[in-house]
């Protein structure tokens, strides 16, 4: 018998999407859960929407600041806003601290105008200025222990345990901090003392120093520690003309540091031994735009404070809102906050949190509009052009239906949210009359009379009190009473009065969601808006890929995840072990068979850990514990998520209060936070039950295993027997690996899986136990979206259900020196990709899985553009990069402006000086960060057109010397306060930066630019790189490397579409991306494309003989598109023609489109053909995100695509011309082989699935015939039901259709081989038998599996190479 060598890929992920579950759709299999909600989004455009937002680590323009022991900073902020405290390692708001981080006080200890503060023995002093006090607070426990009454204070400076205060007034307060007693020193000073903004003594305490307009003055010190009223010198310099604040070096007299207001700038002064005279020195320059080592931007910054522990000079910097931090000689260290976004931006960041996140995006239909005053009419009547890209009418730049509500209406939003600029009136009745008029339209209407099970809903943001309340009202009333669409509204930015959130609120009972939601942050905004959607998106599933561990000779064990959904909770997760022997068949009553949820230990004795920065999860592997809570929340905060209050005694809403006589409960969200952390670890904080027991252990503790695939890690056994020196193989016998596995030949076997709980579990295989679980860092990020306050109702609690830890596991043994090593040695690690917990992956060395050790952790927040790395000492580094959308809010004009009406400053007048509250003008300045920016570089959409009459330039002269700016064609109007005018309006107008700029991209650390990285689907693939590429003949210096795709985009263009490899050597960054291989996303193609699926990864190790160390990689796309990559060390390609390491071409593209739905979400199998020789490839098409859609035009395929140039790499075709459909073979109907293709003018075949039918997972092959598996939607009017599920064969290198080798078809109209109702996994063989997991009903007696006997072929397999784990 002829042997054919086939090469199978073990990965599964599959994300169907509807209503009911947060971040989540209902699993596929329920029926309904291919229905998509209609969501419309109606976004409050008013001029209040410009107002100023600080969140996270942000100021609000501080006045000073200071710092205590630790380094950690305290910034005290404008007006009543109060002083926040932020870490100084992790630039994190210290919840602890006050009410969340921000101290406001009260009483005789209110902050109010704070002029200066200074930190002493633990003590915080405050001299509020407005309030006429000075205070302490006590930095241990948080209280306000002494205050006294001083009008006006402007100066407080400690030393030698002496605190001096002087006031406007000349008076003075002197106290001894040791004996606690004041010091009468008297009044009298003179006017430099009480008009100078601030003072400090030197480092010695002797003299003291304060500068007034353009001179520093000298006074001296007495013995009793009171400041003299003579100056003992002056010295005068002219461009040092306004200090707002000052302070000393800790240990040299001749040192002060001083801001300079009006020259943006901190100055070190260096005095003469006589202190007559000084040298100068200054860093610093105006305006906008973060700090770095070699540009250090300031605007009119004001306090400073020596921490003298640290060696640092702080500096309060008003205008852009951020605390910077110098050593001593002026260097640049860190910046904190930044110039703060308006509640627009903040909007705008929010919304394009929602629409390019997957796990929603898949069961909403998204639509928006925008909502003020306009009383030409709002509303909505008819649509002209197609549906993404046409335009509503009426539409104006105060009310208009942007969006329509459709499956490519996420994509659109996010392409021209940033161009929505606030401008106008609060009229509730214009939004309401958007929702009636659109959703009740005759012809353009969202809703599907078809769909029983579809629900619509209106979601309104609005930031002030709105009018014509009683007219919305009755609008929305209708809407739910006569069409079942809800309404929720979200009262946004902190500035309603309690008569405005009434009214949101009373608006929200009558839309039928009960309460309004309260956003005062642009991070509960974000989270909020996910929570609402968790009630728009009913028992046992099985979804991911079972997995088999049995031999032929021997039998062995079947493991299956599997979940129950339940509604507005966490759904229910299990592993379970079932006896197979080696004939494939099952044995259910084998005693050793177990379920994972029965052997779970209780939350108290569960080992749960992290690299939680701060604490040692080594001592015992228990450190994701309540007790850290402070030090994790740092963690949930990372990537702008934030614990919102669920508990609580009196806060607001009131649902919030129903278990406050439960020992525990406490106002804010400290209790919360630590309540996450133990619902996490199997507590029922959410009160499930209803019975106000948060600390008891909920029934099942174990979140749902979805995605991610199990990898089973025992005894090391990778091969060592090798046929060429090219091969793993073969490296591994040169360097001891047998010795290294035989000395690992009782290492306890561990299944390692992911769970939506948020960890990677470890279970050992014999008994079901879980020996540990991991909280990856940056998944830790995202547990904050499990609170939903919303969901605790009277009698029940609940919570939303998250993706976590959704990839699959791969697991490697290297040789290698980790970061805990001093030389090489023999490693196993396991990588773990997030899949749609984020776009972000951990690396474990499991090497003893008793003892686990984290190597660092990646996550890429395209919302913020940072790069998060966390690395093995609990190192958390963030690596920003560009944004791609600009507001005109972001533009340095409007800034100026904004800020301008905050502060009172010029007029309600538009004009081009920016000195004024509105900014007029064909020419603007450009962020900082577009400072070298060229026109090829952007496009601009005005009013969402695209618009082309500008130019690039720069200033030549003038404050702004050097900066770019950008001229338009027409002119551009941005008010930076409310024009209360129906008729004004700020221009829409957004600024976007083209994918593959020279400006996008991590600039400063380019080592860890994974700013493309999308959702992590994929199952990272591990090798050994040639690092040198061609001609590369030296084994011992190839590197480990994770080839992956770029990851799936969610309708974020520049995200996902490439593909990506992962230096796993170096300790020095660890997690260094070694390559980025960018893959064209077609302009004529409106799909935006990436690559959530596995690549095919053909080594020396998987298809033996070839000629060449490394790799060739395939990688399928959303566009259709199949790409080689050469990852070898081959010189040419076999003709002559040199190559290069990184060279890709494309193979072919499918033809793809939104209208016929051919998205290659699934990865590919692979196969080399006996007949012909060549690699084939075996692919399938479908809308992934939307299984059960049936809209005109879908077409699926099918397909096998032989790649005639392996083993070699050859340069076939760029994206646009590449190989398609006719180059071909259409065996749809071929059942004989008569239509097997000619490789000699054909590349592969095809078959077309009818009916709408879709490929659910990635192909398999076995014994010559490709497996796909099918499903098919509901052909019934009610397009609610359930459908069907088909097995699909055909022969590998014809396309002969082969189904019917399967056994009797259902009926002769099936082209497939029916199996049940449901949605199909990824299909495994063993014993010449298929299995799969159904979602949904087999036909069989075991209803969550299908269980085959395979059709038989003419040859035997080589073995299950592609996720070989060893």
């Amino acid at each position: 018998m002829k042997v054919k060598i086939f090469i199978l890929k073990l990965i599964f992920a599959l994300i169907l999407f509807s209503q009911n579950s947060f971040a989540k759709n209902l699993p596929p299999g329920s029926g309904i859960s291919d229905v998509p909600a209609n969501v419309l989004i109606l976004l409050d455009k008013s001029g209040s929407m410009g107002a100023r937002m600080i969140s996270g680590s942000g100021f609000a323009y501080p006045l000073t600041v200071a710092a205590d022991a630790n380094g950690d900073i305290y910034g005290s902020q404008y007006w009543k806003y109060g002083i926040k405290k932020l870490t100084y390692a992790t630039g994190a708001v210290d919840s602890t601290f006050g009410a969340s981080g921000i101290y406001r006080g009260g009483g005789n200890c209110r902050s109010y105008y704070n002029y200066a503060l200074a930190v002493h023995n633990g003590f915080l002093y405050v001299a509020a200025y407005h309030y006429g006090r000075i205070f302490r607070i006590n930095l241990t426990t948080g209280a306000c222990d002494w205050n006294v009454s001083f009008r006006y204070p402007r100066h407080l400076s400690i030393k030698n345990n002496i605190l001096n205060a002087i006031n406007v007034y000349g008076q003075s307060f002197t106290r001894n901090l040791s004996t606690n007693t004041n010091i009468n020193c008297g009044s009298g000073y003179d006017t430099n003392i009480r008009y100078s903004l601030h003072g400090t003594h030197d480092a010695s305490g002797s003299n003291f120093y304060v500068h007034r307009f353009r001179y520093l003055y000298r006074y001296t010190v007495d013995n009793n520690g009171c400041i003299n009223k003579s100056r003992a010198s002056s010295i005068y310099r002219s461009q040092w003309r306004y200090g707002f604040g000052m302070s000393a070096h800790p240990t040299d007299d001749n040192i002060l540091y001083g801001t300079s207001y009006y020259e943006h700038g901190l100055y070190k002064v260096t005095l003469n031994a006589a202190k007559t005279s000084a040298t100068y020195s200054k860093v610093g320059r105006c305006c906008n735009g973060k700090s770095t080592t070699s540009n250090v931007r300031m605007r009119y910054p004001r306090g400073t404070f020596v921490d003298s522990v640290n060696n640092r000079v702080l500096v309060a910097d008003y205008y852009k809102n951020s605390i910077q931090a110098f050593d001593l000689n002026l260097g640049f260290l860190k910046e904190f906050g930044g110039s703060s976004g308006t509640r627009m931006t903040g909007a705008h960041e929010a919304i394009k949190a929602i629409v390019t996140d997957s796990s929603l995006t898949a069961g909403v239909n998204f639509g928006f509009g925008y909502w003020s005053w306009d009383n030409s009419g709002s509303g909505f009547r008819s649509w002209s052009g197609n549906i993404t890209t046409g335009t509503a009418s009426p539409c104006t730049s105060r009310a208009c239906i942007k969006v329509r509500a459709h499956k490519q209406g996420a994509s659109r939003i996010n392409q021209i949210i940033s161009s929505v600029s606030p401008g106008g009136g609060t009229n509730a009745d214009n939004w309401a009359k958007q929702a009636e008029e659109y959703y009740l339209h005759s012809t353009l209407s969202p809703i599907d009379k078809n769909l029983s099970c579809q629900n619509s809903y209106v979601l309104v943001i609005g930031d002030g009190d709105w009018y014509n309340h009683n007219r919305a009202a009755s609008r929305v009333s209708k809407l739910l009473s006569q069409h079942k669409i809800k309404t929720f509204t979200v009262a946004y930015g902190g500035g309603l009065s309690s008569n405005g959130i009434r009214n949101f609120r009373r608006m929200a009972q009558v839309g039928g969601t009960n309460d309004v939601i309260i956003a005062n942050t642009t991070a509960s905004l974000k989270s909020q808006l996910k929570a609402a959607i968790s009630q728009i998106i009913a028992s046992k599933l099985s979804f991911t890929a079972p997995a088999i561990t049995a031999t032929i000779e021997k039998g062995g064990s079947l493991f299956q995840a599997q979940f129950d959904y339940v509604q507005n909770k966490e759904w229910q997760g299990t592993l379970t072990r079932t006896a197979i022997s080696s004939s494939g068949v099952l044995d259910t009553n084998d005693k050793s068979n177990w379920s994972a949820i029965d052997v779970m230990p209780a939350p108290d004795v569960r080992k749960i850990w992290s690299e939680v920065p701060g604490t040692d999860y080594k001592t015992n592997y228990n450190n994701f514990v309540d007790t850290n809570w402070n030090e994790i929340n740092t963690l949930f905060q990372q990537t702008n998520n934030e614990v919102s209050g669920y508990h609580s005694i009196s806060d607001n809403p009131v649902n919030s209060q129903r278990c406050k006589n439960t020992s525990g409960v406490a106002n804010g969200t400290d209790d919360d936070i630590k309540g996450l952390i133990n619902f996490v670890r199997g507590k029922d904080y959410f009160d499930y039950d209803g019975d106000c027991n948060l600390t008891e252990t909920r029934p099942n503790p174990l979140g749902d295993i979805y995605h991610s695939e199990m990898v089973v890690v025992g005894a090391p056994s990778a091969e060592t027997a090798f046929v060429g020196t090219n091969q793993e193989a073969y490296y591994r016998s040169i360097k001891g690996y047998d010795a290294w596995a035989a000395s690992k030949a009782n290492r306890k076997e561990i299944i390692y899986v992911g769970a939506n709980d948020g960890m990677l579990h470890a279970f050992n295989s014999k008994t079901g136990k879980e020996e540990w679980a991991f909280v990856p860092p940056f998944v830790a990020s995202n547990l904050p979206n499990v609170v939903n306050v919303n969901l605790n109702r009277s009698g029940v609690g609940g919570s939303n259900a998250i993706y976590g830890v959704d990839g699959s596991p791969v697991v490697h043994d290297m040789y290698f020196q980790s970061a805990y090593d001093t030389t090489k040695k023999w490693h196993t690690i396991l990588m773990i990709p997030y899949g749609r917990g984020g776009p972000g992956f951990s690396v474990l060395d499991v090497t003893d899985p008793e003892k686990p050790l984290h190597l660092y952790s990646v996550y890429n927040d395209h919302i913020k553009h940072k790069v998060h790395v966390i690395d093995h000492n609990g190192n958390l580094s963030d690596y920003d990069y560009i944004a791609t959308s600009f507001p005109l809010s972001t533009f340095t004009e409007a800034i100026e402006v904004t800020d301008n009406a905050q502060n009172s400053v010029g007029n309600e007048t538009c004009d081009a000086t920016a000195n004024n509250r509105c900014f007029e003008s064909n020419r603007w300045t450009l962020p900082a960060t577009l400072q070298n920016v060229t026109k090829s570089d952007l496009t601009v959409l005005l009013d969402d057109k695209n618009y082309t009459n500008f130019s690039i330039g720069k200033y030549t002269s003038g404050t702004r010397n050097g900066q770019s700016y950008i001229q338009f064609g027409t002119t551009i109007t941005y008010y930076g306060y409310d024009p209360n005018n129906n008729a004004l309006s700020s221009s829409n107008l957004g600024l976007y930066l083209k994918p593959g700029s020279a400006l996008t991209g991590v600039q400063t650390q380019p080592e860890y630019d994974y700013s493309a990285l999308g959702e992590t689907w994929a199952a990272p693939r591990i090798l050994r790189l040639p690092n040198n590429g061609a001609g590369d003949n030296n084994i011992e210096d190839d590197i480990y490397v994770a080839v992956m795709g770029g990851g799936f985009g969610a309708q974020h263009s520049g995200f996902g579409s490439n593909l990506t490899l992962v230096n796993l050597e170096d300790t020095t960054h660890p997690g260094k991306v070694q390559k980025v291989i960018p893959i064209e996303d077609l302009t004529s193609n409106d799909i935006v494309n990436s690559t959530p699926g596995t690549p095919v990864v053909i080594t020396p190790d998987t298809a033996r003989g070839v000629n060449y160390r490394g790799a060739l990689v395939y990688l399928s796309d959303l566009e259709g598109k199949i790409t080689k990559f050469n990852l070898t060390n081959m010189s040419d390609d076999g003709q002559g023609n040199a190559i290069n390491m990184y060279d890709s071409t494309t193979l072919f593209t499918a033809g793809s489109n939104s209208t016929n739905g051919r998205y290659m979400y699934h990865s590919m199998d692979a196969t080399v053909g006996q007949t012909t020789n060549s690699l084939w490839l075996y692919a399938g098409t479908g809308d992934y995100e939307r299984i059960g859609d049936a809209s005109k035009g879908t077409q699926n395929l099918m397909l096998g695509i032989a790649d005639p140039n392996y083993p070699n790499y050859k340069a076939v075709s760029k994206p646009k011309r590449a190989a398609d459909l006719t180059r071909c073979k259409n065996t749809s109907n071929d059942t004989t082989g008569a239509n097997c293709p000619e490789l000699a003018k054909d590349i592969g075949w095809y078959i077309t699935l009818p009916n709408y039918q879709k490929v659910t997972a990635e192909p398999s092959v076995s014994s010559g015939l490709a497996y796909f598996p099918i499903y098919q939607p509901s052909s019934s009017v009610n397009k609610c039901s359930l459908g069907d599920a088909f097995i699909c064969a055909a022969d590998d290198e014809c396309g002969t259709n082969f189904s019917s080798r399967l056994g009797k078809k259902r009926a002769t109209s099936d082209q497939c081989f029916y199996v049940g109702q449901g949605v199909l996994s990824r299909i495994v063989f063993f014993a010449g038998k298929l299995f799969a997991n159904i979602a949904g009903q087999s036909t069989q007696s075991k209803k969550d599996l299908v269980t085959l006997q395979a059709a038989s072929g003419e040859v035997s397999t080589y073995r299950s190479s592609w996720r070989h784990n060893f």
